[in-house]
């Protein structure tokens, strides 16, 4: 199962982008280097700074973990880190200059929009999930409580709203999100033919106990009860054998050949892998399916539209990084210059 992705810092990424704002009109100061502690600025520019706890934090989020000089992936990680974290604190003391707020209603429609999003994730991965437990799920597996996500979206919203002033209405044309479509209709919008199946598995010297109960199946026998009760897979023994909706790939050869060359309902096996031998029956055949562009035009609008507002937005940040005239703390320039 493909993990959902609501990543704290990630999120502010995927769904804020990176963002700087018009020059205010007061000199940057100068970074300090003679404060040993999480609040050392490593960063400056006109209207604010980022502080080293700003930095451990993003670097945490973003799978670095802890920065050390000494390490070698320091280097990498300052580069990569460092001009979205200026850029997003920089957008966040745009946004308070000119009063750029969030309300409880805007974090409401925001939360809205997430669960849409992973639950749409959720079911184009063949997961049967409604949006709120695709959701659930989500935070989950990320680690993050309603209440910290809650936060982050109204610490970082302002960041959107100053990207969407700056960046404006970007919407790709009709040719454009067709063509995207036809690019990677195969790769990002068909499901691949899958085959649900159940087994039970008997050790290596079993096969003569496996030829017994396929023929106690073959006359009736309940599948689920006799998995139960001989099944050497303790995971699939507790739900009857079931495992799932399997693609090709995702399980050894002679398993995934028996498996596929099945008809529904067929017993087949006894199947010897190297885990055993395997009695098997498929009991659903999902065939490969593709998303009509219809189905999936949503989602290329908004992930093309987030791309363009993206670019023209990128274009900007270099400009408001010259006139917010940032300044580094020597080791924390991105260029390396410093």
């Amino acid at each position: 199962m493909s993990k959902l992705f609501v990543n704290r810092m990630l999120f502010v990424s995927l769904l804020l982008g990176v963002a700087l704002l018009v020059a205010s009109g007061c000199k940057a100061a100068e970074p300090t280097a003679n404060v040993d502690s999480q609040a050392k600025k490593i960063a400056t520019f006109k209207g604010g700074d980022v502080t080293q706890g700003e930095l451990d934090e993003f670097a945490k989020q973003s799978g670095f973990g802890s920065l050390s000089k000494d390490d070698p992936q320091y280097k990498a990680a300052i580069q990569q880190i460092m001009p979205q974290l200026v850029g997003i604190e920089i957008a966040k003391a745009y946004a308070k200059e000119h009063n750029i707020t969030v309300s409880d209603k805007e974090v409401d429609q925001e939360i809205a929009k997430i669960k849409k999003q992973v639950g749409d994730q959720a079911r184009s991965s063949g997961q049967n999930l409604s949006d709120q437990k695709a959701y659930e799920q989500a935070l989950k597996q990320n680690n993050i409580t309603e209440d910290q996500l809650r936060k982050d979206i109204r610490d970082n919203l302002p960041v959107q709203k100053v990207q969407e002033k700056v960046a404006g209405d970007a919407e790709p044309t009709q040719e454009e999100i067709q063509k995207y479509y036809d690019q990677n209709k195969e790769a990002q919008f068909t499901t691949p033919e899958q085959r649900c199946v159940r087994h039970i598995l008997f050790n290596k010297d079993q096969k003569q106990k496996a030829e017994d109960v396929k023929q106690q199946l073959e006359n009736g026998a309940d599948f689920a009860k006799l998995a139960k009760q001989y099944s050497q897979d303790p995971g699939s023994a507790a739900k009857g054998g079931d495992l799932g909706c399997l693609g090709k790939g995702e399980t050894v050869p002679d398993f995934e050949k028996a498996a596929f060359g099945a008809e529904k309902g067929e017993i087949v096996g006894p199947v010897q892998t190297q885990f055993g031998y395997h009695i098997l029956q498929v009991t659903d055949i999902k065939p490969k399916h593709t998303r009509s562009l219809s189905e999936a035009e949503s989602q290329i609008r908004s992930q093309l539209s987030t791309q363009k507002q993206s670019e023209a937005f990128s274009k900007w940040v270099e400009e408001q990084k010259k006139k917010r005239d940032v300044k580094y703390l020597k080791g924390y320039d991105p260029s390396g210059q410093g």
